[in-house]
């Protein structure tokens, strides 16, 4: 991995030159500029990884610096702002408009190496490679995550900011959109970088075997226990734990969770002693965590200690102009994946695929893809190849029966039969729904079914 350019821009050279040699002797290349203007004039996309300009200088200020590096896209560098005439108010006028760091002249040193570290780890995030841009075995887009659409690029830049930070992050949107890659984005531009990422799915398992798996188990807990067996807290230890569909963890086990991220410790099923434990914790759902802790269905407490920042991720539907990337993306990834050679793409079926609601998001689109790959000739995806299926999704084209049934209605029907079917056995029409065991007794329940 190349070192990182730094640009110092100050009219003070005696400043300029201290300021770029510790930057040097921290292993990153460096570049001086002696003025505003010729500051701005340096400044490419790709080209500079990392800015610390002054505030105050005679021709151009570090706010305007700020300004022109805002303006070079995803691709702009990192901006350190320093001032020898700082206050607390320009200051924040700095973070707001931007800006990493805002220090105060003169620098110390432990301290600029560690705001360099954290804006490197900002500007590596963003110079991750463009969908254009990748090559073969190389992830797409910004951390796996491929979009252009104004509401993806402001997620990618939320991600940016929040990455390097400790904060807890509550990932919402709906199923297949993409949560996971969005928390593991996260992971990766935190410090926490080089340790574990650990994910566990809350609605994938019983509330008994939830407790275990979060916590583990000491030797005899419960039948079957016949080892001490630690939990994804401790597996997750100075890394990042990840805990998805949050949403459906039962409120006896919130209200153990809670108390884990604010004592920041954890007690083993069946022991005693307390475990400290030093993790982060992402959770993401695909049902809104305000209206569950409204209904009292999820805990108002634990609800704020996990919504400490939201991020909200796109349904496919509202960035269908991303459709094109992300299947070009995709068929890449799939054609690797079967060790084939990715065919190309007919503009008559990406037209098809755009015009799709794709209730299903990324992961249906995905699935799509992987249908066509694998039953076409090899050589393009044309319209014949798409699956018979495929525009019963299309709008416009849904059965007129199915399109004028109340959802309650069609939920009711689909559990019913799926129950028929398999004799009234609910733990297999559970796994067969994709749902809990947990959720489908409340919707048989919430439904009217016996």
């Amino acid at each position: 991995m190349r070192s990182l350019l730094v640009l110092v821009v100050d009219d003070d050279p005696a400043h300029a030159l201290a300021t770029a040699e510790i930057a040097a002797r921290a292993g990153y290349r460096t570049r001086v500029a002696s003025s505003g203007a010729e500051g701005i004039q340096g400044l490419a996309p790709g080209d500079v990884d990392i800015v610390v300009t002054d505030l105050v200088m005679r021709d151009y200020s570090g706010l305007d610096l700020l300004a022109a590096a805002q303006k070079l896209g995803p691709a702009r560098p990192t901006v350190v702002v320093v001032t020898g005439y700082g206050s607390r108010d320009a200051g924040e006028v700095v973070l707001r408009a931007g800006a990493v760091a805002h220090l105060m002249k003169p620098l110390g040193v432990e301290m600029f190496r560690a705001v360099l570290e954290r804006a490197g780890r900002l500007a590596r995030g963003r110079a991750l490679p463009s969908p254009a841009e990748g090559g073969a075995g190389e992830e797409p887009g910004f951390a796996g995550m491929v979009g252009s659409a104004p509401c993806m690029e402001r997620l990618f830049d939320l991600v940016r900011r929040v990455g390097d930070t400790e904060a807890t992050v509550l990932i919402e949107g709906e199923s297949g959109t993409g949560k996971e890659l969005v928390a593991r984005a996260l992971h990766r531009l935190s410090k926490r970088a080089g340790g574990p990422f650990v994910a566990v799915n809350c609605a994938a398992l019983s509330p008994g075997l939830l407790e275990s798996e979060l916590y583990g188990h000491e030797r005899g807990a419960f039948t079957g226990a016949h080892a001490t067996r630690i939990g994804r807290f401790e597996a997750a230890h100075t890394g990042t734990l990840f805990l998805d569909e949050v949403g459906e963890m039962p409120l006896p086990l919130q209200a153990k969770l809670l108390r884990a991220l604010e004592e920041r410790e954890v007690v083993r099923v069946g022991g005693n002693d307390t475990i400290p434990v030093d993790v982060r914790v992402l959770a993401a759902t695909n049902r809104p965590l305000a209206s569950l802790a409204t209904e009292g269905v999820f805990r108002q407490d634990l609800f704020y200690r996990l919504n400490v920042v939201r991020l909200q991720v796109p349904p496919l539907r509202e960035r269908g102009g991303d459709v094109p990337l992300l299947a070009e993306a995709l068929l890449g990834e799939l054609a690797r994946l079967h060790g084939t050679r990715a065919p190309r793409i007919d503009p008559a079926v990406l037209q098809r695929l755009a015009a799709m609601p794709w209730r299903g998001n990324v992961r249906e689109l995905r699935n799509c893809l992987e249908t066509m790959l694998l039953t076409g000739d090899g050589e393009a995806l044309r319209e014949s190849d798409l699956p018979a299926d495929a525009d019963e999704t299309a709008p416009g084209t849904r059965s007129p029966r199915l399109s004028m049934q109340p959802l309650a209605e069609l939920e009711r029907e689909l559990i019913s039969n799926t129950l028929l079917d398999l004799g009234g056995n609910r733990a297999k029409a559970a796994k067969i729904l994709g749902i809990s065991t947990r959720t489908l007794y409340r919707r048989i329940r919430d439904l009217g079914l016996s």
